[in-house]
């Protein structure tokens, strides 16, 4: 009971995430029918009554934890575009994918931050729209989004457990498949079922920009690999 803590955020939640880090830093994210995505840093522990005392005596023993002074600190990384049906962290913790009405974000968390890069934290660095058709207007009610972070871990062992335990692969198909692991090590990959759609993103690291973005630092980068 003590790890219980009970919020109020006034309107319907549809998701919440916690934190991959949360048995230390006691983070997670929300949303719902307000359109806020809600970070929820510092929460206490929870308070309780004895058992013995009966449902009522519990729930006014837990009064205290409701959301309000000296509870933790509710900060709004995002508004206004709908609802939130979907919030997933990745596998890595460096990033945070959610789902909106009007599409997919993704955003930069706090986690694994160099120092020289701390004002990247919370910082949105890609965008995806929803699928769209004529019956969009009418279903998306109904079509709720998906999303999935892919373990690379799991792909790499699936493709080596393909291959011939006799194979011969030349040194520069070995140097080249080396290369693409070490690539994808930096890279994740989400999968996104929306409706009659399914695409892969990738989501790059932070680094310096190309075109006409050349030369300009980001806190990262997303775009769809695959549709």
């Amino acid at each position: 009971m003590k790890d219980v803590q009970l919020r109020n955020f006034a309107r319907p939640i549809q998701a919440v995430a916690l934190s991959p880090e949360y048995k230390t830093d006691r983070m997670y994210l929300s949303g719902g029918l307000a359109g806020q995505l809600i970070l929820t840093t510092g929460a206490p522990q929870g308070r309780s009554t004895s058992t013995t005392t009966g449902a009522a005596a519990q729930a006014a023993g837990w009064l205290g934890s409701v959301v309000g002074a000296g509870t933790g600190k509710d900060t709004v990384l995002h508004s206004g575009e709908g609802t939130i049906n979907a919030i997933k962290w990745s596998l890595s913790g460096r990033y945070v994918a959610w789902l909106n009405e009007h599409g997919i974000k993704i955003m930069r968390t706090k986690l694994h931050l160099e120092s020289a890069d701390a004002d990247d934290a919370w910082k949105r660095i890609g965008h995806a729209e929803r699928p769209l058709g004529e019956e969009w207007e009418t279903m998306a009610s109904v079509w709720k989004g998906r999303v999935e972070w892919i373990d690379e871990q799991t792909v790499e062992s699936d493709e080596i457990a393909k291959e011939p335990a006799d194979a011969v692969i030349s040194p520069a198909a070995e140097k080249l498949k080396q290369q693409q692991l070490k690539s994808n090590k930096v890279i994740e990959r989400l999968l996104v079922g929306w409706g009659g759609t399914i695409w892969i993103m990738h989501v790059h690291p932070s680094g310096v920009g190309t075109g006409k973005n050349a030369g300009e630092r980001s806190a990262g980068r997303a775009d769809i690999a695959k549709k």
